[in-house]
């Protein structure tokens, strides 16, 4: 929905395309003066408003505009350091204010990104971040950006007024442009000042040596040039605030004694896990099937079966063959615990085990078995599951949603002319454009969404108790988004789209092969209706 009162977002970016080409003249007619007038203060004016539209002309789609101006910024800040001793500078400079104008004159990438629905449910006090760029018309170009990845921001033009912002409320990250009205490092003594520990990311036109350094010496946490790759900007925000969130730990506990398998469930709720408890070991198949925990935490000495039993019991279930199993147990006897290890157990803890050891022992070991079932289960690039973990985990939840009646949704998706993309930028730019589809889908859907990597440009993504068209209104939400997102090759900013196709589970006997090929047919209805759109698929 668009702002009460303002156009929506859309128009709102173009507009602010359309203004700095108009305001394209009168920046390069203040550089034609300052560079008729050459003194040190003069040059200091003028290397600073060079680096400014360096960093800026990309963003708006004047790619070779940023690059002559970049060249230009390089040699300024040469003849500054030699303190205005070169002779033919003059010349030189008038040759390249030449470049400028004529580099301004051509036309800009087009620019015509849709809505940008707002982020549901976000906090502005959990994700604020203060931006502090002196070009008015980036600054909003980079707030608008990072709005999509769900970030509020504050903007500010000028080292001072941000300096008081954090000296009233401190925000989560500060992103700072070196060069700012104050002078051509002022963006430095933004960093960490009085010893705070706010996140901070230099951006800046400045490719060279000496500007990094001085970022790493005052203690910034990374540098990033300009134009902006918003998918590692925002790739680093996340690790720096430590944003990308990870859910509790699951366990399942069976012990036959009710009181001891309490104990041990509030000890470990108390530490953040969601934990279950099973006092009869027959409902353990039973158990797994609404419930799927990082371990189990198995008594070996129970009346009706011993653990060693169970632990059999589990593995001879292809599905939870890898499920870690950690023996808790009174057994002191070497020989007897290695005995219950060759069963299929993982682990052996004894008993008595005191609270905190009880914590430490199972958060060291989910951590430890989740990692190494994610390395297994993960595709590298992108962190989402694999085409093949994907796959067993839509055939776990459909038959959850069987047993439970509610309705599933399936979708595949696929990035629109993604050889087109690799072919013109090249595989790294593509890999960049796959990884922010990927962020931006687990950063956007649901916690219980499960979205995969099916390989290549095409992903998949599972949505339990989701009816169609509630699956249709979050994917088309999400794909107008998608081609919000600015992406960078080699100094020339373009965007992407992704078309998508939509399978409903509401009962019956459909296997997950008919899921996939039911929502891959929608998908490809998609792309033979001219791409860019979400289809759906009710039935077989």
């Amino acid at each position: 929905m668009a702002e009460q009162g303002r156009p929506d977002k859309p128009a709102r970016l173009r507009a602010l395309q359309q203004a700095y080409g108009e305001e394209l003249p009168k920046r390069l007619g203040e550089l034609r003066i300052l560079g008729d007038t050459l003194s040190p203060e003069n040059l200091e004016t003028l290397l600073r408003r060079v680096h400014t539209l360096a960093g800026s002309a990309g963003t708006f789609g004047y790619a070779r505009l940023g690059a002559e101006a970049r060249r230009l910024e390089e040699q300024l800040a040469r003849v500054t350091a030699a303190g205005l001793q070169a002779a033919d500078f003059v010349s030189t400079l008038h040759e390249r204010l030449d470049m400028l104008e004529e580099a301004s004159r051509e036309e800009p990438e087009p620019y015509q990104p849709p809505a940008v629905p707002a982020a549901p449910g976000a906090s502005p006090g959990e994700r604020l971040v203060y931006i502090v760029e002196d070009d008015p018309l980036l600054a909003a170009e980079m707030a608008a950006q990072m709005g999509i990845y769900g970030w509020h921001t504050l903007v500010f033009h000028d080292a001072v007024s941000a300096q008081a912002a954090l000296e009233r409320q401190q925000s989560s990250a500060l992103i700072v442009d070196i060069m700012l009205p104050e002078g051509s490092m002022a963006g430095m003594t933004l960093i960490h000042p009085s010893g705070s520990k706010i996140p901070t990311i230099v951006v800046s036109s400045r490719w060279d040596w000496e500007s990094r350094l001085s970022a790493v010496r005052a203690k910034a946490d990374a540098y990033l040039p300009k134009p902006v790759d918003y998918v590692a900007l925002n790739e680093r925000l996340d690790a720096l605030t430590h944003h990308t969130q990870h859910p509790p730990f699951e366990v399942l506990i069976i012990e036959d004694s009710a009181l001891l398998a309490g104990h041990y469930a509030l000890v470990l709720r108390t530490a953040g896990m969601r934990v279950e408890t099973l006092e009869d070991p027959t409902r353990v198949l039973e158990t797994l099937e609404h419930f799927s925990p990082d371990l189990i935490l198995l008594d070996l000495y129970m009346p009706a079966c011993n653990g060693r039993e169970v632990a059999q019991v589990i593995r001879h279930d292809s599905r939870f063959a890898d499920l870690p199993i950690i023996f808790l147990s009174t057994e002191t006897a070497r020989l007897q615990q290695l005995a219950a290890l060759h069963t299929g157990a993982d682990d052996f803890l004894q008993k008595p085990i005191s609270d905190p050891e009880l914590i430490s022992a199972v958060s060291l070991r989910a951590a430890r078995f989740r990692g190494l079932r994610e390395l297994i289960r993960q595709d590298r690039m992108t962190g989402l599951l694999n085409h093949i973990a994907f796959r067993l985990q839509l055939e776990f939840e459909m038959a959850r949603q069987l047993r439970t009646g509610g309705p599933l949704s399936v979708v595949m998706l696929d990035i629109d002319h993604f050889k087109r993309v690799n072919d013109t930028h090249g595989h790294p730019v593509g890999d960049r454009v796959i990884r922010s589809l990927a962020r931006l889908l687990t950063q956007r859907l649901r916690k219980t969404d499960i979205v995969g990597r099916y390989g290549g440009e095409e992903f998949g993504v599972i949505m339990p108790d989701t009816a169609a068209a509630d699956a249709w209104a979050v994917m088309d939400r999400l794909r107008e988004e998608f081609t919000q997102l600015m992406h960078n090759g080699a100094g020339t900013e373009f965007h992407c789209s992704f078309s998508a196709g939509i399978a409903t589970l509401t009962g019956g006997d459909n296997s997950p092969e008919t899921m996939l090929k039911l929502a891959d047919d929608a998908l490809y209805a998609s792309k033979r209706q001219g791409r860019n759109r979400v289809t759906l698929n009710t039935g077989p």
